[in-house]
């Protein structure tokens, strides 16, 4: 038996586990003290600098914003008529607290399927979109616009979509995307893998025990060579496109203007940035084991809303392996 001072009490120890949420649970409510939740008073925001110099960071910090509360739209089935998902669980919520920054109320949303969330711009539409080959056989993907060496546009010349990162996977077997786009938009990215310069936002989910999910991380991070191949997918990034490791876990991605690259909706007039997220399990990637990974792209006309779209995505959507 352990000797024990007269007057000190033992401390419990905090069950495994429970620390790191009762921190976060912490963080959330005192950042939401003292404020407004809807407020729309504006908060100063640092910006982030880049590493590189050649793309920016997807990281915003948190320099004195609070957890306000953003709208939740509910994202459509178009194989169900176009009706709104609701979730399996019961739990459909029109609001959600979140640490993004201030100056946003009123311009942002999010955007569920009722397993997975998005944030987009505020009064546009999301829904599934259909992945597979079959999707891409009659789908949008395929053929983006060639331009001249003044950057117009040239004569359309048929090139192929690339067979790795989030084209290939919504080309393939095992995964599911939400696309976040204009509610006007004439012809909703839904049918396959979006065209060339389509504005939106595409979340990809998928795991490396299906072809989608090998072809998602493939041009990215270390895969047994037997996985790769039984995919098909290219572990050779298109040439042009700059990647940046933010961790062992997560890569940014940024496809320039005109490049058809690893991210959907990729070779348009803009640059489409994305991050890339792979949780290194290294029992499971050595034996080919299934890993949940996720990958979203940002082909948006108001770019700087990008890095907050990205950075929110990389913290909500994680993929959290399975314990034991």
């Amino acid at each position: 038996m352990t000797w024990i001072p007269a007057g000190i009490r033992r401390r419990r120890p905090t069950p495994y586990g429970l620390l790191p949420l009762a921190s976060v649970l912490g963080l959330t409510f005192l950042t939401g003290c003292g404020t407004s939740l809807l407020s729309t008073t504006s908060t100063p925001v640092a910006a982030s600098p880049s590493t590189t110099g050649s793309s920016p960071s997807t990281t915003v910090p948190v320099n004195g914003e609070v957890a306000v509360a953003f709208p939740v739209v509910a994202c459509t089935d178009p194989a169900n008529g176009g009706a709104p998902i609701k979730s399996k669980t019961g739990w459909n919520p029109t609001i959600l607290l979140a640490p993004v920054p201030t100056s946003l109320v009123g311009k942002v949303a999010f955007y569920t399927d009722g397993v997975h969330t998005v944030l987009g711009p505020s009064g546009w539409a999301c829904a599934l979109v259909a992945t597979g080959p079959a999707a891409t056989a009659s789908g949008q993907g395929g053929t983006p616009p060639a331009t001249n060496s003044t950057g117009d546009t040239a004569t359309t010349v048929p090139t192929a979509v690339p067979t790795a990162g989030q084209n290939g996977a919504m080309a393939a077997q095992g995964g599911t995307t939400l696309a976040v786009f204009p509610s006007n938009d004439p012809n909703p990215p839904t049918s396959g893998p979006p065209n060339p310069g389509t504005e939106g936002i595409f979340a990809t989910y998928a795991t490396t025990g299906a072809d989608a999910g090998v072809d998602l991380v493939c041009p990215f991070f270390t895969l047994p060579r037997w996985q790769t191949q039984s995919a098909g997918c290219s572990t050779t990034e298109p040439f042009g496109e700059t990647t940046e490791v933010l961790t062992p876990d997560v890569t940014q991605v940024t496809d320039p203007p005109g490049l058809v690259g690893s991210l959907a909706a990729s070779g348009g007039q803009a640059a489409v940035t994305g991050v890339v997220l792979f949780p290194q399990v290294p029992s499971a990637i050595s034996y080919g084991n299934p890993v949940a990974v996720a990958a979203e792209s940002c082909a948006l006309t108001a770019s700087p809303l990008c890095p907050t779209v990205l950075s929110d995505f990389e913290v909500r959507e994680f993929p959290v392996p399975p314990s034991g």
